[in-house]
């Protein structure tokens, strides 16, 4: 009886593939989560950033009776820290409107930049 030789045939092309497709479907889970954690988090911090437009809308509306601030006369009051964001996280600027009963409104147009849709950034709501 001779010995029997073992030859050693290396990956398959099949194998190959399919560890490729198991690490690609890995990679876009991965990148779906961080994605979806990323935009919740620009959500909140752009909220924050319109809630402390607010307050010092609120504080301009309290110390003048008549006008509606903008985010410049925010920051000339020294209302609204200089480095405070003007923009949300998507890059679209915040708006204050006022009505005479009601508290200013900060607005954005939000991640998708168009005025008036659901995704819009609202304070208060």
């Amino acid at each position: 009886m001779s010995p029997r030789r073992s030859h050693s045939r290396g990956v398959t092309p099949f194998a190959a593939a399919l560890a490729l497709a198991a690490v690609g479907a890995g990679a876009s889970c991965l990148w779906w989560l961080g994605s979806a954690s990323a935009s919740s988090t620009d959500e909140a911090t752009s909220r924050a950033d319109a809630e402390q437009i607010q307050t010092a809308a609120k504080s301009y509306r309290a110390q003048h009776s008549e006008g509606c601030p903008t985010l410049s006369l925010l920051e000339e009051e020294r209302l609204l820290s200089r480095n405070a964001r003007e923009d949300d996280a998507w890059g679209n600027r915040f708006r204050v409107v006022c009505s005479e009963s009601d508290e200013p409104v900060v607005n954005s147009a939000g991640p998708d930049g168009k005025a008036s849709t659901r995704d819009d950034i609202r304070v208060p709501r």
